[in-house]
């Protein structure tokens, strides 16, 4: 394979699991130094190793909703990497419930994580970007910020997700930082393990066209398109990776009279 990213410098938030273990496993693989910021240390022990160090993986223990964290979360980052090329932006918790039943505390906790996080990690790296002539932001959002499904506290904070992908995609373009959102559908992760097990899967998997979750390295192949020079042109973009979930009403289509 043809190393898209080497010589890159890269960082993965919620890298130490999930979508954001795949994302960083593929970017390292391209042939970028990658930084997972996680703020589960044994997790993030477990993935940094899983992922090696001698491919240049370094492990950052961030709480990324916290502002002083990440300050020094990407101070070390660029110390250690002497620069910063590429942030994917996947931390994210799930909530569930209706708008009664979720509490303001689960509401600020999913927005602090899915939404605020992304605008201090955003702010913490575009000055190395610059520094470097330019770079590259993917932010993870959702099916749920375009559709409304899962939760309230969660559609809303991918909805933002969305929205703010668009506004720094405008924003940073005169600094060469181009800024896109992935927003997955249905994908086979620990977040929704619990919800697999009760059987849920069964009743999504039959309105999904595709018939199937996501694998997260079907989301990672698409981040690592879009922090690669082969979407150069592309900027406050939205891919959807949803197996045509939100394209396509299913099971139960309208005959033709």
């Amino acid at each position: 394979m043809v190393e898209q990213l080497q010589n890159k410098l890269a960082a993965v938030t919620g890298g130490a699991s999930g979508i954001g273990f795949s994302i960083a496993e593929i970017l390292a693989g391209a042939g970028a130094r990658v930084a997972l910021i996680d703020v589960n240390e044994a997790a993030l022990t477990a993935s940094v190793e899983a992922l090696g160090l001698n491919k240049g993986v370094i492990p950052v223990l961030a709480d990324v909703t916290d502002e002083e964290s990440v300050t020094r979360a990407f101070r070390k980052i660029e110390s250690a990497f002497d620069g910063l090329n590429i942030l994917v932006n996947a931390a994210g918790v799930l909530s569930r419930g209706t708008l009664e039943e979720t509490d303001h505390a689960v509401w600020q906790k999913v927005i602090n994580v899915d939404l605020t996080s992304i605008y201090l990690t955003s702010r913490a790296a575009v000055p190395a970007m610059r520094r470097a002539g330019g770079g590259a932001i993917v932010n993870i959002a959702s099916v749920a910020g375009i559709r409304g499904v899962v939760n309230v506290a969660y559609a809303a904070a991918k909805g933002g997700v969305v929205t703010l992908t668009k506004q720094l995609g405008g924003e940073l373009a005169k600094d060469n930082v181009r800024v896109n959102a992935v927003s997955p559908g249905y994908v086979v992760t620990p977040l929704n393990a619990d919800m697999r097990s009760a059987g849920a899967d069964r009743y999504w998997i039959g309105r999904i066209p595709m018939r199937r979750y996501a694998h997260p390295r079907e989301i990672a192949n698409v981040c690592l398109f879009l922090a690669s020079d082969q979407a150069s042109y592309i900027t406050g973009a939205n891919i959807v990776v949803d197996g045509g979930l939100s394209s396509v009403l299913l099971p139960d289509p309208v005959p033709f009279c």
